[in-house]
């Protein structure tokens, strides 16, 4: 039994490994096609722009962080924002190993340090994932009537418009419980209640909401660092951004969406953008959000 469970897994993660390497090998390959427009390309770095963009890169990151301690806070344990902030950023190093769980179980082991319940820090992950997949997708659908260039692709997206109706019934309290003790069942842990409203909910819905504007804005000017955009495409990167972390963080064989987010940054900005470009776009938001990922660790491990 031990030796079929270990070659399943062993075939897993081979997979994992091939369909990752297959999707950078089909983004390289639309690079090296198109390297006599590449090379031609007058690059020039908007160094203001691009330390204004990973300074709110950085910010942004810090809010994420700020918004799993206001989780906890109304779960009834008062972590400091210090605390929260090494917890929160160490625990994401394990994003980046195969499998999702690994941030989330490093997350409940370092909670555990600080004296938090394990049932606690983990519903309070599961909550805030709730919400941030939740609030980034209808971020996205609610940008998609603001899409003006090639709308005539874009229209193909309208039909996931009813997903907004979806996504509030969804966060509906007697669900959010429901889903909460579903999870308490699987993992046999005590079942965690929570009294929140609609009302309250729906706060917490609108400071990811805030999240993802802090974040869009950071890479529109990631982006106006290398290539001209107008600051009034805002809300479309700001739904592009949000669309692809949710479709990377829910296809379960990447780590930290990798392959994934790239492929589908690819894809929506190239409503706006020469393939090739798309594509570059997407591999400099990899490495500064990485980087990005790194120097909040690394600034975690000193508090």
């Amino acid at each position: 039994m031990l030796v079929v469970r270990g070659r399943k897994a062993f075939l897993q993660r081979g997979l994992q490994i091939v369909i990752v390497v297959l999707i950078f090998s089909l983004l390289f390959r639309n690079l090296y096609l198109n390297w006599s427009e590449i090379s031609t390309y007058d690059w020039s770095l908007d160094y203001p722009a691009f330390v204004i963009a990973f300074s709110l890169m950085l910010l942004a990151s810090s809010f994420y962080a700020y918004l799993w301690k206001l989780i906890l806070v109304r779960l009834g344990n008062p972590l400091s924002y210090r605390k929260s902030f090494r917890i929160f950023f160490l625990s994401q190093l394990g994003r980046y190993i195969p499998g999702k769980i690994w941030g989330i179980l490093g997350l409940v082991y370092l909670s555990e340090q600080e004296g938090i319940p394990k049932t606690l820090s983990a519903a309070s992950i599961t909550l805030q994932l709730i919400l941030q997949v939740v609030s980034g997708t209808m971020v996205f659908l609610f940008t998609l009537p603001l899409w003006r260039r090639g709308i005539g692709s874009a229209g193909g997206l309208y039909p996931f418009l009813i997903l907004l109706p979806l996504g509030l019934l969804l966060i509906h309290p007697s669900n959010v419980r429901r889903g909460l003790g579903l999870f308490s069942r699987l993992t046999r842990q005590e079942v965690i209640s929570i009294e929140w409203n609609y009302k309250e909910i729906l706060i917490q819905l609108a400071l990811w909401t805030l999240f993802w504007s802090l974040n869009g804005l950071a890479h529109l000017l990631l982006i106006k660092a290398l290539f001209p955009l107008p600051l009034t495409y805002l809300p479309i990167v700001t739904g592009i951004f949000a669309a692809g972390w949710v479709v990377g963080f829910v296809s379960l064989f990447a780590p930290a969406g990798l392959g994934v987010m790239e492929g589908t940054l690819t894809f929506l900005l190239g409503f706006y953008f020469p393939a090739y470009v798309a594509i570059i776009i997407a591999l400099l938001t990899r490495l500064a959000r990485t980087s990005g990922d790194l120097i909040c660790a690394a600034v975690a491990w000193r508090l």
